[in-house]
């Protein structure tokens, strides 16, 4: 199988003002503003002369998905993320921001208020994780945040022989990137470089699109040095081992699905899109595609608080979500299949606030479905995780929701600080 590269190497650079047009087509076509074209000019020009805006910088949920509807490539998603980043550096973020910031231990947040509450035996999990001693092999495995909060996900044989590497300290980033926090991205790249470096993996698998995205075309803008032969999602590794026969099809699931797409997938272009719908029909689903799918899906809704205005607002978190969910109602599908666990953990805790009954699956608990595994300790995790993370939200941010005061984030150092070992 050929390598699955993204769309363009510089889709993450700077704003061209040159190359803009002013068509108006990036807000137009924006899956979640959908602009009036000449309300889409007016927006720009006022974003070009670093004027405020009316709605762009306010309801902006960075999915880059204007930089696809720019014909002039243009990069517009950047000019918003340099205005979001300037307005942060002037004014600083609302209090309630706090809570949503994947920087622990300096931040306790929504994640790891959750790992507080896991139980025993997927604490022992995530601890082996964390571990700096020897790979096994050549390969580090990346689970990400949002795998780690369900970390239950990855006790399935066809990821039996993965080393898994990873802990909260060690996010990506990939948060602060998309709410335009170059310094502390920059930050977050040396205390990555420094793990890497410790581990000396050659090859890295990626248990998420966006990690996947953000090792391969985002940290290197921001100095990353570590050099790796290969960087490659699980998605692809999946497809590759139902291709070869290494994962062995034999209960062909008798169901009918929509997807919500990774906001980074259309990065990677069709072939990757293609890949989780692949895995689905050769384990038997059928698929009935959202309208917003694809290059133009909308993002599960957490984006709906990566504006400075929004600061993580929970309500705009909620509608963004229930938006997406009255979407896959329309369709009549069996279920809702996510590939990103980001999106689940987002499905999870919304559905306590959605009184009509919506199914939600990983991808990966369709395959074990397929191969004749009970992917029963991910059913049970997911009600577990979604009410944590629920009412986290409820006993931890919600008092501050209404606070008009600012905080700035603390420099992030490049060993991460000695921690109690609550997991």
């Amino acid at each position: 199988m050929s390598k699955i590269e993204p769309i363009d190497i510089d889709f993450f650079t700077a704003f061209n003002e040159n190359a803009c047009n002013l068509c108006g087509e990036c807000f137009h076509k924006c899956p979640v503003m959908l602009l009036p074209i000449d309300f889409a000019i007016e927006e720009m020009k006022k974003l070009i002369a670093s004027e405020k805006t009316e709605r762009v910088l306010n309801e902006c949920q960075s999915c880059f998905s204007c930089n696809f509807y720019c014909p002039k490539n243009a990069h517009p998603a950047s000019l918003i993320l340099q205005h979001w980043n300037e307005e942060y550096k002037k004014k600083g973020l609302r209090k309630r921001g706090e809570y949503f910031m994947t920087l622990y231990p300096h931040y306790p947040n929504f994640r790891s208020y959750v790992m507080d509450h896991l139980p025993r035996s997927t604490k022992e999990i995530v601890k082996k994780w964390a571990l700096l001693g020897p790979l096994k092999g050549d390969t580090l495995t990346y689970p990400g945040c949002n795998i780690i909060t369900f970390a239950e996900l990855t006790q399935t044989s066809f990821f039996k022989d993965l080393d898994i590497r990873g802990r909260l300290e060690y996010c990506c980033g990939e948060t602060l990137f998309r709410t335009g926090y170059r310094n502390e991205l920059f930050q977050i790249t040396k205390r990555l470089d420094r793990w890497f470096n410790i581990l000396k993996p050659k090859r890295l698998l990626v248990l998420c699109t966006a990690g996947t995205s953000v090792f391969k075309s985002v940290l290197p803008h921001y100095g990353l040095t570590y050099k790796f032969e290969e960087i490659k999602s699980y998605i692809q590794y999946l497809w590759e081992r139902i291709q070869n026969g290494e994962i062995k099809i034999i209960n062909k699931l008798d169901m009918k699905v929509t997807i919500q797409d990774s906001c980074y997938a259309k990065m990677f272009g069709d072939k990757y899109m293609d890949l989780p719908r692949k895995i689905l029909d050769a384990i038997g689903v059928e698929i009935v595609e959202i309208e917003s799918c694809r290059e133009n899906m909308r993002c599960c809704g957490i984006a709906a608080g990566f504006s400075i205005d929004s600061a993580y607002q929970p309500f705009r978190l909620r509608s963004s979500t229930l938006r997406n969910f009255k979407d896959f109602k329309k369709t009549n599908a069996d279920a809702v299949c996510v590939y990103c666990a980001g999106c689940l953990a987002e499905f999870m805790t919304n559905k306590k606030l959605y009184f009509k009954k919506l199914k939600v699956y990983h991808i990966i608990e369709l395959v074990q479905i397929a191969i004749g595994e009970n992917p029963s300790l991910t059913k049970r995790a997911k009600k577990k995780r979604g009410r944590h993370f629920f009412w986290g939200i409820i006993r931890k941010q919600f008092p501050k929701i209404l606070s008009k005061k600012k905080f700035k984030i603390a420099e992030i150092p490049e060993e991460p600080p000695n921690y109690k070992e609550a997991w």
